[in-house]
């Protein structure tokens, strides 16, 4: 059972929220490991309301129905299905075409099927009866890691499709960052020196944080290379100034926008520069 913990615990934390998310995901560990009749049972119940509670906050209601590809399910007295919730907390707003012909990601389908069918066999656990009664620790065993990897083929899904966005909008994001140090002026620089020449400026890792109906949000850490410059340029030729290399970190938030071709449209809504290292 602690195989599971290790197994699974952390790359599924990866898509939780801190505080109830996790210490909901932690309980339901704590229960597998926990020897008593009923641990499969309380197991399967901690995870199922897991489950469920990352798919309302991931695919809110008013948000789903305003995709183009939501169509509502007749089935369901809101129309809104988990294989809807689904599909928007792992490609958004974003179209079908785009998912599967320019980011070349499929088996969203596949991977929904398995999860609502691991949802479906952990609510049977939940209503207690003397055939989900007092499993054997092999049955218990087994049953756990087959719903926690259809659950971590989830959370990798989505991990899968914001690394394929992010690929393909590098270039457009380095191309912001360039139109923002030569629009305006880097203010941490100003504060360390009294003329400054930008180098260059790079992204160097980007987060996709949030695919929404219309656009997606991301989080850009890069660095930019400058020259420090002291004094006027006549003081800088008598010797009486300097001129200092310099390296700092960036952070930038950015909105994207789904107008085609994508990245075409990116807002930067937060620029900074960490200059924190010229003080040590």
């Amino acid at each position: 059972m602690d195989r599971l913990r290790e197994q699974y615990q952390e790359r599924i934390n990866s898509v939780l929220l801190d505080g109830f998310e996790k210490e909901l995901l932690d309980s339901a560990f704590a229960n597998l490991l926990t020897p008593n009749p009923l641990r499969l049972n309380n197991f399967a119940y901690a995870l199922r309301e897991l489950t469920r509670h990352v798919l309302h906050r991931l695919a809110p209601d008013d948000e789903l129905r305003q995709c183009q590809w939501f169509a509502p399910d007749k089935t369901s007295s809101t129309g809104i299905t988990r294989k809807h919730r689904i599909k928007f907390a792992i490609q958004g707003g974003l179209s079908d075409f785009y998912v599967t012909k320019k980011l070349c990601i499929d088996e969203i389908d596949e991977v929904s099927s398995e999860l609502i069918a691991i949802i479906n066999r952990l609510s049977g656990f939940t209503h207690i009866e003397e055939a989900t009664f007092k499993s054997s620790i092999e049955e218990t065993e087994r049953t756990a890691d087959e719903c926690l990897s259809a659950t971590l083929d989830f959370v990798n899904k989505i991990d899968e499709l914001r690394t394929e966005v992010a690929d393909k909008l590098f270039d457009d994001i380095d191309g912001v960052l360039i139109d923002r140090i030569n629009s305006e002026s880097v203010v941490e620089l100003m504060e360390i020196s009294t003329h400054q020449y930008i180098e260059e400026i790079t992204a160097e890792k980007i987060h996709v944080v949030k695919i929404g109906v219309n656009s997606l949000e991301m989080h850009v850490e890069g660095s930019i290379g400058a020259n420090l410059m002291y004094g006027s340029a006549s003081d800088r030729r008598k010797g009486d100034g300097a001129e200092i290399p310099a390296s700092f970190p960036v952070y930038s938030e950015m909105e994207v926008l789904f107008k085609q071709p994508l990245g075409s449209s990116i807002n930067l809504n937060r620029f900074s520069v960490d200059i924190s290292s010229w003080y040590e």
